[in-house]
């Protein structure tokens, strides 16, 4: 949970417009009791690292 929270707040430090649109941010989940499990969270982590560097690729092109 804290590597996506510290991965959103790349976001919303480096590229606000993405970080706008980011349709979820899980930072106070209490993911036990609701039915999401750990590799969820490990999938949408990944994403977010993967989102985070084309979006570091693109800006550094500019």
């Amino acid at each position: 949970m804290q590597e996506i929270l510290d991965l959103t707040l790349s976001f919303q430090r480096e590229f606000p417009l993405i970080y706008d649109n980011l349709l979820e941010t899980p930072l106070f989940l209490n993911y036990e009791n609701k039915g999401i499990a750990e590799n969820e969270f490990e999938e949408y982590c990944k994403f977010l690292k993967a989102q985070l560097r084309f979006f570091e690729k693109g800006s550094s092109m500019m």
